[in-house]
């Protein structure tokens, strides 16, 4: 599942289950490249789930969460933060950290 998620919502949304935290711009060419290696992601695996966060209509998530560039990606259990990458990432990288966040 796919959500865009302003910050006022963020913490109901990603409360239960596992989640990857997108935070991104619409005009960002890294944050595109990657948009499509998570796509590939959720697709073939449905227990991942992936919250958009663009942070030009919701600047709030700059200051929470310490973006400095985009594409920055949280990876998160049950509303807990496992793991952080930042730039745009290969499927490798990404199924790692993905392993290493859900199972330890």
């Amino acid at each position: 599942m796919t959500l865009f998620v302003e910050e006022k919502d963020f913490d109901a949304v990603t409360r239960e289950g596992f989640w990857i935290a997108d935070f991104m711009t619409d005009h960002c060419g890294p944050c595109k490249l990657l948009d499509m290696v998570l796509s590939e992601l959720i697709y073939d695996d449905p227990e991942i789930n992936l919250a958009k966060c663009d942070i030009e209509k919701s600047p709030a998530y700059v200051e929470r969460f310490g973006i400095s560039g985009t594409p920055t990606l949280l990876f998160l259990l049950d509303g807990e933060v496992k793991g952080r990458l930042s730039g745009a990432q290969p499927r490798e990288v990404l199924e790692e950290k993905i392993s290493q966040s859900m199972y330890g």
